[in-house]
């Protein structure tokens, strides 16, 4: 089967996001973004990483996503399913989907009628992971479903793997979701920098990182201090 243009226009993106030196969250945003654009439907997308047999939520785009593979951890779901599969796990519709009860109607609530886990496999060096996208609509992967998983299945392995998920211990795992608020309270301050002293985003993320370092504190915190000023 032929790809569809925006299938071939991700592949070419994705390609080259695979060969620039972006950390673990940019390469997974980026990921999000462009599953983003493929599907209409598509509302969001997650990834579950297994570090020593547990699954944590890498991350959510957007972030409230958490909460439903929150309850796949809780009582099972197809993003756990999926990090131990061979082959994509797709709920069509939640609403009648008998598997997984409490996933359902989470899913439901949060707006979310379809869903398709995709396996990243464990190697050396990286843990077993399922990329999780969800949808609005039933049947929302119906015809596109053999596509999006060459598409995302291939090029996320080699994030995964480019990304080095070796360092993550299950202690990290757990400090995750307060690296991510860190990181976006850096984010913020930086651009509260360059409101008011103009330049380079990367020049202004060093500045703070000089000054942090400089003071004996965390890049966190500066930033902190940064968006208060700028208030």
């Amino acid at each position: 089967m032929e790809p569809i243009p925006e299938v071939r226009e991700a592949e070419v993106r994705l390609a080259a996001v695979a060969d620039e030196t972006l950390d673990l969250v940019q390469h997974l945003e980026a990921v999000s973004a462009l599953a983003l654009t493929l599907l209409p439907s598509c509302v969001g997308v997650s990834l579950t990483v297994l570090v020593d047999g547990d699954p944590f939520t890498v991350t959510a785009t957007p972030a409230d996503l958490a909460s439903l593979d929150a309850i796949q951890y809780l009582d099972g779901g197809p993003c756990l399913d999926a990090a131990t599969a061979e082959e994509p796990i797709v709920v069509d519709d939640v609403l009648d989907e008998p598997r997984w009860q409490m996933y359902s109607q989470a899913a439901a609530a949060l707006g979310v009628r379809s869903s398709m886990s995709l396996p990243i496999p464990a190697t050396d060096d990286t843990p077993a992971a399922a990329l999780n996208l969800y949808a609005s609509d039933p049947h929302a992967f119906h015809g596109v479903q053999a596509q999006l998983a060459a598409l995302f299945g291939v090029h996320v392995s080699q994030l995964v793997e480019n990304a080095d998920l070796s360092f993550m211990t299950r202690e990290f795992a757990r400090e995750l979701p307060q690296r991510l608020a860190d990181r976006e309270k850096l984010d913020q301050a930086v651009d509260v920098l360059l409101s008011l002293r103009g330049g380079e985003a990367d020049q202004a993320r060093e500045r703070i990182r000089y000054a942090a370092s400089r003071a004996g504190i965390s890049p966190s915190e500066v930033a902190m201090i940064i968006l208060v000023v700028g208030t």
